[in-house]
């Protein structure tokens, strides 16, 4: 789950999710959602394994979404995400996606870096865990 906030001329996102490897997915979600006016037309035909390193999970989670970006940069569009592993300085996942297609795909805001400014990931005492991401537009 993510929820949207504005952020001084970026926009930020902050993430609930009931395991740490969903909060990574989670961040891939609100990733897309900002980028594309519609992502249910993001089809899964695709897959493409990444793995980016941290040297905490906040580095981590930011690795991941500019690694997302660095695709979409380079032709393909990431619909999703499911982390395969989690690592102390790195993680795992199987991206799932298609080659982007502008008249399908349109695009709702122009993302540039998923930034490390206020970037967090903690566990909560309930056993959650909470995200927070700001992405520069």
């Amino acid at each position: 789950m993510f929820r949207f906030f504005d952020h001084t001329g970026d926009y930020g996102a902050e993430l609930e999710a009931q395991s740490e490897r969903e909060l990574y997915e989670a961040s891939i979600d609100a990733l897309v959602a900002l980028m594309v006016e519609d992502p249910t037309t993001v089809r899964e035909t695709e897959t493409r394994e990444l793995r980016v390193t941290g040297v905490d999970a906040e580095a981590q989670l930011v690795a991941l979404g500019n690694e997302v970006l660095f695709a979409f940069e380079t032709g393909w569009l990431c619909r999703r995400v499911e982390v395969d592993a989690l690592e102390e300085h790195a993680v795992e996942a199987t991206a799932y996606g298609e080659p982007f297609d502008a008249d399908r795909h349109p695009i709702a805001r122009p993302v540039k870096a998923v930034t490390h400014h206020a970037s967090e990931v903690r566990q909560r005492d309930d056993g959650t865990w909470r995200g927070t991401l700001v992405f520069d537009l």
